[in-house]
Parts: structure tokens; sequence; C-alpha cells
């Protein structure tokens, strides 16, 4: 039986690709701290610290000699991003631990585990303390019902009614995060920072393009045929933020193209089954870790050959 090897980068370009993306979500984390207070800059500051303290006593314990290149910093990051913004302080750090000491530790090998720990670290802290995570609306629902109308009605009397334009209700307050919901997550307040960093990560050449698209083509698609609300669906809880960043992971995602358009795509149909008929969670974070476990297969089925076109240097 043949088992997929995560990549292997050289320490100057996996550093330099760590680098570029803390920088690139850095201020998603700004703008949610400026709306939601100190409690954002704590979780956020203990899911980082705790990642890298846990990464360092593994690899103390398993004596590696190489230099640090920031990747448990950036795990941190985009756990503590996945979470509530008044979750409790012990939860980025029971994430760390287990995606660090447990998923690494046990599936990592000498480097990357081959399924994706940040993920996988969400769904343990979902399973053991759901109370902590407030029920995502499934269906075909707006942005009233996550987030205000106040932005979006004061520029329809303020600005666009002088044009006689009237923007949809609450849409401003969509793009800009602006949830009336005390235990909205935290990347919620960033979706447009998070299309800025995307846009940087993809003239980088950071990931491939066929992620996304297919995602979003897929998700989006039947979505529309349903009579849902793409644009709500896309700017609302983890969605962008597994679009862009954890979908594409270069360790636990398939290596040839074919096996990456399979692979999006069915990360984005999976989406669309969790958020038409689930039962309340965001599910885009399960649909992404199902077909990780699927990504063995499609590396031996439709070829290991990497991309061409995708460069980390």
């Amino acid at each position: 039986m043949a088992y997929r090897m995560p990549q292997a980068f050289d320490r100057v370009t996996t550093f330099r690709f760590h680098i570029s993306f803390l920088l690139a979500l850095l201020p998603v984390v700004a703008f949610s701290a400026w709306q939601r207070g100190w409690p954002v800059l704590l979780l956020v500051s203990l899911s980082m610290v705790s990642a890298w303290g846990f990464d360092e006593a593994l690899r103390r314990f398993r004596r590696v000699n190489e230099p640090q290149d920031w990747g448990a910093l950036l795990w941190g990051l985009l756990l503590a991003l996945l979470l509530p913004s008044n979750a409790p302080w012990y939860l980025p750090v029971l994430g760390s631990a287990f995606a660090i000491l447990v998923v690494k530790g046990l599936f990592g090998g000498g480097g990357v585990p081959w399924i994706n720990p940040v993920l996988i670290a969400w769904a343990f802290l979902q399973a053991g303390w759901s109370q902590s995570f407030y029920p995502f609306p499934t269906g075909i629902g707006g942005p009233d019902s996550v987030y205000g109308l106040e932005m979006t009605n004061w520029l329809n009397t303020n600005a666009f009614s002088w044009f006689s334009i009237q923007l949809p209700p609450g849409y401003i307050d969509l793009f800009l995060g602006l949830s009336h919901t005390s235990s909205a997550l935290i990347v919620e307040s960033g979706g447009l920072f998070l299309l800025a960093a995307t846009i940087f990560l993809l003239a980088k050449g950071y990931f491939p393009w066929e992620v996304p698209v297919f995602f979003f083509l897929t998700f989006s698609i039947p979505t529309a045929l349903m009579g849902g609300d793409v644009l709500f669906q896309v700017f609302s809880g983890t969605f962008l933020l597994n679009l862009f960043f954890l979908a594409s992971d270069p360790s636990s995602r398939p290596l040839g193209r074919l096996g990456l358009i399979l692979f999006a795509s069915g990360v984005g149909f999976v989406s669309f089954l969790i958020r038409t008929w689930g039962l309340g969670g965001d599910g885009v974070g399960y649909a992404v870790l199902l077909m990780n476990l699927l990504v063995p297969w499609l590396d031996q089925r439709m070829g290991r050959k990497s991309l061409n076109d995708f460069r980390l240097a």
C-alpha cells in the first residue's frame, strides 16, 4: 500500500512561505481586535505562543536540529481565527496541544502531517466544547440573520439615496463582518481583508488557483440553483479561510492537477450539502477534512506529479 508523504521544502522557502501567510493574515486580526477588543488579541496570542511552545517541546523530544520555520505559529494563528471571539482562554491552548502533540506527533512523521492539523484541532474543540461555538445558520438565509443592518442602512440613507440606489439589507455589514452575535468567529470580521490577502498570495504563487476556483464553483452553482444567497454563504462563517488557506495547504492537498480539481470540487459540493441540509455548525472545515482522507487515493490514482506552475520561491 502506498502512503503519501508530505511535500518537502528547503528551509529558506518554507520560512518565507510561513512568514508571508502570517503577514497576510495580520490585518484580519487587527480589524477583528478593533471591532471586538482585547479578547481577540488574547486568544490569538495564546494560540500562537502555545503552538510554538508545544512544537519546540516536540522538536526537543525528537532531537530535531533543523531551525524553526515558524510553521507552528501559522497553525496557531489559523486555529485562533476559527474560534469565537468570546471563547474561553483555554480553548486555543488545548487546540494547539492537540494539533502539535497528537496530530503532528503521531501522524507527522519527520515533518508535516498529511492531514490538516488545524482543522483536526478545530473539530476536536467543536466536539468537546460545542457550547462555545454558536450555531451557524443553515439553508438559504440572508445576512440579517447574523449581521446587523446599521452600516448598510446608514449608507442607503445618507449616500446612495442621492443617486436613487438602495443596497440590499445587511450586505455592507456582512462584508465588514459587523456581526451582532457576540460569539461570532474571529475570522468573520475580516472577509475583505482575507480577499486582499489572497490576491497577494496568489500573485506570489503560494498556492494553486485550481483549489479556490473549483471549490467556489462547485459550492456556489448548486447554492444558487437552490435559491440560496451565495454572497452571504461565502462571506459568513469560515468559508473564505477554508477556501483560500486551509484547503490549499501544501501538505494535505493532492500533488497532481487532476487530483487538485477533484479534491477542490469535492470540498465545494460537500460544503454545499452540509450548509444546506446540515444540523448546524460551519461544516466547510469538515468537508475539507473529509476530502483530506481521500488525498492518498487521489495521488495514487490521478498521479502525483507536482504542479509545474506552483512555486514557493
